[in-house]
């Protein structure tokens, strides 16, 4: 049981490494987008969003399923001191990624005028020409990580995450604004090379290590008694690829959603007689954009969703079921507590946003949609966290089925919205909501059905939303007087999104919405309660 437990926290630990460095990831990711759409304007984000669905869409059916299938199998091996099957697996592994890599890149790269017209977007061509040598390094990298993970470290993965997106976000902005003197077209072209860029700067980060750790590894393998020497490399890539497809399949569903959003879009465009760069334009609008703001808080439900899986598996390898369903609903009143406000900060303030992040340009419809769309947050964020659940708890199948279920739905109300009505932009953005409610209610559908779980409605979602309400109306009135005033769009909208952070807390904790005990258990929540003691918020 000493064993299991030191295991358990090991494990929790190591989640911990990663999810911190996906919080950092996803930060920078969504920093230099902003810069990226104010370069290469709404259409350029236009063709970019678009080849970079495609390129997400094959990557995941490449090689998405390599890193947890070399962690899945090294980390058997490295249990039973088998250090050469170890490292036969990871050389296997190795081979399989180039010979995929070599494949996926070359089909995106000669294939790429035949998929920009696939997606209304002749012009696309240059920016997934740009992301194709991307599929071969990410191939590669991916193995490396799922070596090191196997090895049970997750620090090379995080480091070699962090320094990909670091140069991902310098170079697709440098080059980027290099391009753009030759078309919009080649703009995006310049922001996606940032990503391959980025890319062969994560290998070779994970490569350097591997290196410097070479003599450890080989010390490992020359002291093995216990590995089967009879063993062919072609039996080890067997179960490399046989040990990937189910994760491969279970990825693309998620992935495929996004893909048939984005066809089913541009084809009904196509359908009402826009022109190709109107569409680039309106997609521009919707993924570079509306997606960008509305990804934030989302984002953070995601980094709660990594830190999740390996609390929730360790509760379950040690068999506690009070623990299991005291940190499912720690999980999802958390992440309520940062959605249900962040619904109501953008519905308040969509427009002040829009217009501190971006050009004033489609001003008046990119607030409309944000207003629109901002209850998806929430389902987003719900759907996200429970995801998150459903894997901790061994129930990778699930979410799957959930998301094929309401993609279907989307689908039916895509023909409805899109093709019959016309809504454009509306339409698409309101089929996210539903597709996203459908996900949420399914999931915790399927977690009640696999743990009788009973979750508190006040504290989760009657508190946090009253308190949410309490706050819109404050940072409405603080940038309502600051405009009066003329302070400045920038500053007024910093300065309401801070009092409406505070008067949130403030309410929240003043109607026991969170309790101290509670606190103790978020991010840093020693320090957050020693702060609201300090100003008499708690005793």
């Amino acid at each position: 049981m000493e064993q299991k437990r030191k295991h358990s926290s090991n494990l929790a630990v190591q989640g911990a490494i990663l999810a911190f460095a996906g919080i950092i990831v996803r930060f920078i990711g969504l920093a230099y987008r902003i810069p990226l759409i104010n370069i290469i304007g709404e259409t350029g984000i236009g063709c970019y969003s678009k080849a970079f669905d495609i390129y997400s869409f094959t990557l995941v059916i490449s090689s998405y399923g390599l890193p947890a299938a070399v962690s899945k199998l090294v980390s058997a091996r490295i249990a039973k001191k088998k250090y050469k099957e170890a490292h036969q697996i990871f050389i296997s592994a190795l081979c399989i990624a180039v010979v995929i890599g070599l494949i996926s890149s070359s089909i995106m790269f000669f294939g790429s005028n035949l998929l920009a017209k696939m997606v209304y977007s002749e012009k696309s061509a240059h920016a997934i020409r740009a992301l194709s040598p991307t599929l071969l390094i990410f191939s590669i990298m991916g193995v490396f990580r799922g070596y090191f993970q196997g090895m049970n470290t997750m620090v090379p993965t995080a480091i070699s995450q962090i320094i990909e997106q670091i140069f991902n976000a310098i170079f697709s902005i440098v080059l980027a604004g290099m391009l753009m003197v030759k078309g919009y077209e080649w703009g995006a072209a310049g922001g996606t090379h940032g990503t391959w860029i980025g890319a062969l700067a994560g290998l070779l980060t994970l490569i350097g290590i591997y290196l410097m750790s070479r003599k450890v590894f080989r010390k490992r393998v020359l002291r093995d008694k216990y590995s089967n020497e009879n063993t062919s490399c072609f039996s080890f890539s067997k179960l490399v690829i046989m040990t990937s497809l189910p994760i491969v399949i279970g990825s693309a569903t998620f992935h495929f959603t996004n893909l048939v959003d984005m066809v089913m879009f541009n084809d009904a465009l196509r359908f009402h007689s826009y022109t190709e760069e109107m569409a680039d334009t309106l997609y521009g609008i919707l993924n570079g954009k509306y997606k960008i703001i509305i990804t934030i808080p989302i984002s953070i439900a995601s980094a709660f969703s990594i830190a999740t899986m390996p609390s929730i598996t360790t509760s379950l390898v040690l068999k506690d079921k009070k623990q299991i369903y005291k940190k499912i609903n720690m999980a999802i009143r958390f992440t309520m507590f940062i959605a249900i406000p962040s619904c109501v900060g953008i519905f308040v303030l969509s427009k002040p946003i829009i217009k501190l992040l971006f050009m004033n340009k489609n001003l008046d419809v990119t607030s409309m949609i944000l207003r629109i769309g901002s209850i998806s947050v929430v389902f987003f964020a719900l759907s996200t966290i429970t995801i998150g659940i459903l894997q901790g708890m061994d129930k990778l199948r699930v979410p799957v089925i959930n998301a094929v279920k309401s993609l279907l739905i989307k689908v039916v109300f895509n023909v409805i919205l899109l093709y019959v009505f016309n809504t454009n932009l509306y339409g698409a953005v309101i089929t996210n909501i539903i597709f996203a409610f459908c996900s949420a209610f399914f999931n915790i559908r399927s977690i009640k059905k696999y743990i009788n779980i009973r979750f508190d409605i006040k504290k989760t979602y009657v508190i946090p939303t009253l308190s949410a309400l309490i706050m819109g109306l404050s940072c409405y009135g603080v940038y309502s007087l600051l405009e009066v005033i003329a302070v400045g769009n920038a500053i007024s909208t910093i300065i309401s999104i801070l009092a409406g952070i505070c008067i949130y807390i403030i309410v929240l904790v003043k109607l026991k919405g969170v309790e101290k005990e509670e606190m103790y258990s978020m991010p840093k929540g020693d320090k957050i309660v020693s702060l609201l003691m300090k100003i008499r918020l708690i005793q």
